[in-house]
């Protein structure tokens, strides 16, 4: 039975693409590089990843602590949590599941982020990126969360929306649900990894492992 529900943020808990890529391009712009400018409708992540590689934009660079200055006080106004998970982590808090969040977002950020839009829920735990720390798929984030709360990897199922957030539950070896209604694209949804595909929050309370 599984005891600790483990959530990716971004595509999975919360809708934010449209603002954030809107805020990296504000940022893009200060350090005189080029924009993302492809359609957010079909966003494929692993590209927008790569097109940041390769203009030199990465977390490992100056663009970043100046994208996480902006995006704390950016107007967020497109950036909300996806309809019906508020209920669903609800259901499942009375359900006596414990309920954390593993993001590479910056951690500091990331639980004032949480705390302001799922006030009424109880985390846990909430790892977000912190330096010299490797983000997923790199799995020591989601390991040190299991390690923290003392159960069996068999207790545990993650939940994500993309190829980052397969291939850092399966370099886990944890089990995982990949939810379709996030970032993620064909391809992903193509991988037999996952114990299930669902494209509703809803459907989180329906699974039987």
């Amino acid at each position: 039975m599984k005891e600790l529900y483990i959530f990716d943020f971004d595509g999975t808990l919360v809708d934010s693409i449209v603002d954030s890529i809107a805020c990296v391009n504000e940022v893009l712009k200060r350090f005189d590089k080029p924009t993302y400018d492809k359609d957010l409708e079909t966003l494929y992540y692993k590209d927008f990843r790569q097109f940041l590689k390769d203009i030199d934009a990465g977390k490992e660079t100056d663009v970043y602590p100046a994208y996480i200055d902006l995006y704390k006080d950016y107007p967020k106004i497109h950036t909300r949590p996806y309809d019906g998970i508020k209920e669903v982590l609800e259901e499942l808090s009375n359900r006596g599941k414990t309920l954390a969040i593993c993001s590479n977002r910056d951690e500091k950020y990331l639980n004032e982020f949480s705390r302001e839009l799922f006030k009424d829920i109880d985390f846990k735990y909430i790892s977000g990126y912190r330096k010299g720390i490797p983000d997923k798929p790199d799995p020591y984030r989601l390991n040190e969360i299991v390690e923290r709360e003392g159960c069996s990897k068999d207790e545990v199922l993650y939940f994500g929306d993309k190829d980052a957030d397969i291939a850092a539950a399966e370099n886990a070896s944890m089990d995982m649900v990949l939810v379709t209604y996030g970032q993620g694209n064909d391809e992903d949804y193509s991988s037999d990894y996952p114990l299930r595909i669902i494209d509703s929050p809803y459907e989180m309370l329906d699974l039987d492992f």
